[in-house]
């Protein structure tokens, strides 16, 4: 079998980078020599770099110098094919622009609006440019309960071109991140997205849940992302705060810490290293599907819940999925770590 040079466009969140990696390692396994290449965003990149089986990164950044120049850089790549998974016009100029022998794009409705002209402008672009093309209509799709996972929709795209690839791959073994020793047998890490404090869930209910958990005699990390002292004003003046430099050295978790602004290694490292994981959904979600922890991601009552776990659900991980307005989320959450 001849090996194939196939590019992949995602140029969005680490979340959905992470959900593309089992469409990477599909194409490997059928045939290792096929060469795959990734354009990712400044946010995937790392994650791509973490991925033995790319073989070539190529960086978009939001400037329109830079854009042009990863374009040139891929018309001199000459691809068998080029998938856009990435909704935009900008991932879709990569791929129209590019000189691969086949183009094809994913096109996703808004699960918001259910009308007529819902990316009328990207489907006529489909038409024209693409040789393949299939339409995500989420809320059609949801109601005739067919698929609207992102990496199953991927993998339909892929086969839709003719392409086989083994649509049951994982990347837990593929995946690995460095561990830390830091003295603690049950570790809990919980992720301080805003996404906790809401109608539903107000910040003293959080420190109660902390120490409701604290006596379950488990320690605690709470992570932090560029949205976590927005809403959490209580919290930071009550816990102890470790920055990302201080981490480096610290070898000892006690009661409970707040973890503040770790890079990537830092986090990658803690979150592998802890036995559960409790965090809205977010990248985190997805980090942490990686690894061996436990994992349970809240959902935003308010924000099609159902749907959006259909749609990003962590791949081939089991995990506690809970809505954020659940009356009985602190005794939730406790069950699980018990």
């Amino acid at each position: 079998m001849r090996f194939m040079r196939i590019c992949l466009v995602r140029i969005d969140k680490m979340g959905d980078m992470i959900l593309t990696l089992p469409v990477v390692q599909g194409l490997k396994e059928l045939n290792a020599d096929n060469q795959i290449d990734v354009v990712c965003s400044k946010t995937n990149q790392k994650i791509c770099k973490k991925f033995k089986s790319i073989n070539k990164i190529f960086l978009i950044q939001n400037k329109f110098i830079q854009i042009l120049k990863t374009i040139l850089k891929l018309r001199n790549e000459k691809y068998d094919y080029i998938f856009t998974f990435s909704p935009g016009i900008i991932s879709m100029l990569i791929s129209i622009f590019s000189r691969s022998r086949t183009k094809s794009v994913l096109i996703f409705k808004s699960r918001y609006k259910n009308n007529y002209l819902s990316k009328f402008f990207d489907i006529i672009l489909g038409k024209i440019f693409y040789d393949h093309f299939i339409i995500i209509d989420r809320q059609l799709r949801y109601s005739q309960n067919t698929s609207i996972h992102q990496t199953e929709v991927m993998m339909e795209l892929i086969t839709k071109n003719g392409l086989n690839l083994n649509n049951n791959a994982e990347i837990k073994n593929l995946f690995e991140f460095d561990k830390v020793n830091l003295n603690s047998e049950k570790l809990c890490l919980i992720h301080l997205s805003s996404k906790w404090i809401n109608k539903y869930f107000s910040e003293d209910r959080f420190i109660n849940l902390l120490e409701s958990l604290k006596n379950l005699k488990i320690n605690i990390v709470m992570t932090t992302d560029s949205t976590s002292k927005n809403v959490f004003y209580k919290i930071f003046q009550k816990y102890k705060m470790i920055t990302n430099k201080e981490f480096k050295n610290f070898k000892n978790i006690k009661n409970i810490l707040i973890l503040d602004q770790l890079d990537f290694d830092n986090w990658t490292s803690i979150t592998s290293s802890s036995s559960y994981v409790i965090t809205p959904e977010c990248g985190c979600t997805h980090i942490a599907s990686l690894s061996k922890t436990e994992l349970c991601v809240i959902y935003d009552a308010d924000n099609f819940p159902d749907m959006i776990a259909k749609e990003y659900a962590p791949w081939k991980k089991k995990y506690t999925k809970i809505q954020s307005n659940d009356q009985y989320l602190e005794e939730k959450l406790i069950s699980f770590i018990n």
